[in-house]
């Protein structure tokens, strides 16, 4: 195949999103004004282009409920009828996104299912399926969120094909999870396989505008770079980006504006590369109908596109835990309710994941009350709920989420009450969990370090510890932590080891001192309607030390995600790249429990759900120093520290620009601040990799109870 014969395809995809963490709801400059300004522009230079013959093909994506739903509907109707009839003219396609704008990793299964449904089609018609004519089986999940019971499902309603950030920079889906690919995989189909083989999909990753910069900020540099290397064979590239950012607005001055044209706006973007003879313009779903994958990639991470590539920007804030716990009481209700039903009919568990099979029997009534309880109950698992906004949630947006809460739990009581007058609560007979791990002992330290003792692996509870004004403050002798004015932090702690079970239980409670608001960014503060103090950086109330061993030693991740799968990764980072240190991780969501193993023995911690408790609520931290390295678990804490590198930079300049720039990379420390937090944890050691499945149960059942029997 000759040069000639070999196309690079490049193809702009726009992420439409109305409903946002940093701003309001006016169709303003505050508000989502910005988005229908940025959108009429794009629109505007495609058309432009179209009249001087370059017929650009694009993606879009959009969430259903609010953007394509209400808000442009409302205020900018002319939007979805133009990109309608781009479609219908065979010029763009729409990929899907998530129905509610969904924080998807922590969807039930039912909730998924349902989620997905409802953004090919629904009773409002705001489904994709239901606006426009060309969708293709392409799912671009919000903020790349996914995780190993999705792709059964996405596969169920005719998704074929993940599309993830595989960028440079610190905003990214897969970028450091593997060994970097090459050029033609990096620009191509891939097929993706979880850890343990069981799930796939067809991948295409997509990089944003970031990666530009790595290329001098020239969309031209980078497409005759990856000319280069094109030693066989089409390739395509995905430009990913929010259709509300500036970037397609254009971001440099005037003056700037013939020097820097991929930064000018689309138009200019454009018409800098159209004239290279090897560029072409596809629609990507064109482009995989005539294109096989062209290799295999594995990743047992559940994926993220924020800070530390993971959950950390909607997890680990203090207001992200608060709204979880009524999330929970609102799901408790609906699972009761649910459960009758399915006991009434004689319906199995995998039937009361199907929304539509288990309340068919309903009647229209009750019927539609579920399904009210159910969309106020995805409407609050927005993740405009949880963030991307750091280190604060903006005022506004969590008195909405708060209404949408409460409305979420009166709705899933009343739907308790009424599937109450037609069928008995379903007996539950909980299975008798026969688990005793490996001979353990406990002992604690004068400055109240607890240290267990298991044959040759010794496992370290450190005492409380922040990071503020710059300093690590540690408690001295188990007394209050001093943070160097008037204000310190206090603690108590009390652990018990359970010599049935051969577990620890560990009780937390934790107040943190409301420190006066320093270091903050105002402009973002009025955004935010609220300040904070800059100075807090890092928490730690009962860190864990679990493994400390040879540095080629490859650790792995479990983790049992709200589909019910089991799964891992491993933390071999350091073999392709620059991260031999990794101050955060945190890409396992945690219903209950997570646990780390070195292959032969390994440590479960579960969390106490009736206390204060988290969807992701163990960051990891893997330090690497010469030929050792530490793993270091910090449940309901949160680190920070340097972003990761990823193996694909080239100059390095748009990782630079990201942190420069991007809104989200901040610690959520400053959120814990005035607080007083109350939790506790089962602490498990086990033999082998795995977590054995009765070892599984009874963190379950602790999670649930806060007791181990």
């Amino acid at each position: 195949m000759g040069d000639s014969d070999r196309y690079i395809y490049f193809a702009p995809r726009f992420h439409v999103n109305f409903y946002h963490s940093y701003r309001g709801d006016t169709p303003d400059e505050k508000g989502f004004g910005k988005d229908i300004r940025i959108i009429r522009g794009i629109l505007d230079d495609l058309d432009c282009l179209s009249a001087d013959g370059i017929v650009v093909h694009c993606a879009w994506d959009f969430d259903n409920v609010f953007s394509l739903g209400e808000m442009i509907p409302q205020y900018a109707p002319d939007i979805i009828s133009r990109i309608q009839k781009r479609v219908s003219d065979g010029i763009d396609e729409i990929h899907h996104m998530s129905w509610n704008n969904g924080l998807l990793s922590v969807h039930t299964t039912e909730e998924a299912r349902q989620s997905i449904r409802w953004t090919l089609t629904n009773e409002d018609r705001s489904g994709n399926c239901d606006l426009f004519e060309n969708c293709a089986p392409i799912v671009r999940p919000q903020e790349c969120m996914i995780t190993p019971s999705h792709p059964p499902l996405y596969l169920e309603a005719g998704i074929e094909v993940l599309s993830v950030y595989y960028s440079a920079i610190p905003f990214n889906g897969i970028g450091s999870f593997m060994p970097r690919l090459s050029v033609a995989e990096r620009y191509n189909p891939l097929r993706w396989v979880n850890m343990e083989g069981e799930h796939q999909m067809r991948l295409l990753p997509a990089i944003n505008q970031g990666d530009l910069v790595e290329w001098g900020l020239s969309a031209r540099r980078m497409l005759k770079s990856i000319r280069k290397g094109q030693s066989e064979g089409d390739l395509i590239v995905l430009l990913d980006m929010d259709a509300d950012d500036t970037f397609w607005a254009g971001m440099v001055p005037s003056g700037l504006k013939s020097l820097v044209p991929s930064f000018a706006g689309l138009e200019r973007l454009i018409r800098s590369i159209a004239d290279l003879p090897y560029v072409r313009f596809i629609r990507p779903n064109d482009y995989l109908k005539t294109h096989d994958d062209v290799g295999t990639v594995t990743f047992g991470q559940d994926l993220a596109d924020g800070a530390f590539d993971g959950f950390a920007s909607w997890a680990e804030k203090h207001d992200n835990h608060l709204l979880w716990e009524k999330i929970n009481e609102a799901r408790t209700h609906w699972e009761r309710a649910k459960g009758r039903v399915l006991g009434a009919l004689a319906l199995d568990e995998e039937e009361g994941d199907d929304f539509d099979r288990w309340t068919a029997s309903l009647s229209s009534e009750v019927r539609s009350l579920a399904q009210e309880a159910l969309t106020t109950r995805l409407r609050v698992l927005s993740t405009t709920h949880f963030g991307l906004s750091a280190p604060v949630m903006n005022t506004h947006r969590l008195e909405a989420a708060y209404t949408l809460v409460d409305r979420a739990i009166e709705l899933a009581q009343l739907l308790d009450e009424a599937v109450a007058e037609l069928y008995e609560e379903r007996a539950h007979s909980p299975e008798a969990i026969d688990w005793s791990g490996p001979s353990l002992s406990l002992t604690e330290g004068e400055d109240g370090t607890l240290t267990l003792h298991r044959d040759d692996h010794q496992i370290t509870i450190k005492t409380p510890w922040v990071e503020y004004a710059s300093q690590i403050r540690k408690s001295e002798q188990g007394q209050p932590i001093s943070l160097g004015d008037e204000n310190s932090i206090q603690w108590q702690r009390q652990a018990s080891l359970d010599e049935i079970t051969q577990t620890v239980i560990i009780d937390c409670k934790v107040s943190y001192p409301e420190t006066q608001h320093r270091r903050y960014n105002k402009n973002k503060a009025q955004h935010l309607l609220r300040t904070w103090d800059g100075r807090w950086q890092q928490l730690a109330p009962c860190e864990v030390l679990v493994f400390e061993t040879e540095r080629d030693t490859v650790l792995s991740v479990w983790k049992a995600d709200f589909g019910g799968v089991v799964s891992s990764y491993r933390l071999e980072y350091w073999q392709w790249g620059k991260n031999q240190t990794l101050p955060s991780i945190n890409n396992h969501v945690t219903p209950s429990w997570i646990a780390v193993s070195d292959g032969k023995k390994g440590v479960l911690i579960a969390q106490n759900r009736t206390l204060l408790h988290g969807w992701a609520f163990c960051p990891l931290r893997q330090v690497i120093k010469g030929e050792r390295q530490q793993l270091l678990m910090n449940p309901l804490g949160t680190y920070w520290g340097e972003q990761y590198h990823y193996p694909n930079a080239t100059t390095g300049w748009g990782r630079i620009a990201a942190q420069l720039t991007a809104e989200h990379l901040y610690s959520s420390a400053p959120s814990w601040t005035g607080r007083e937090v109350h939790f506790s944890l089962m602490v498990g050691p086990y033999e082998g990799d795995s977590p054995p499945s009765s070892l599984q149960a009874l963190a379950e059942h602790f999670s649930q109870s806060g007791r181990v029997h």
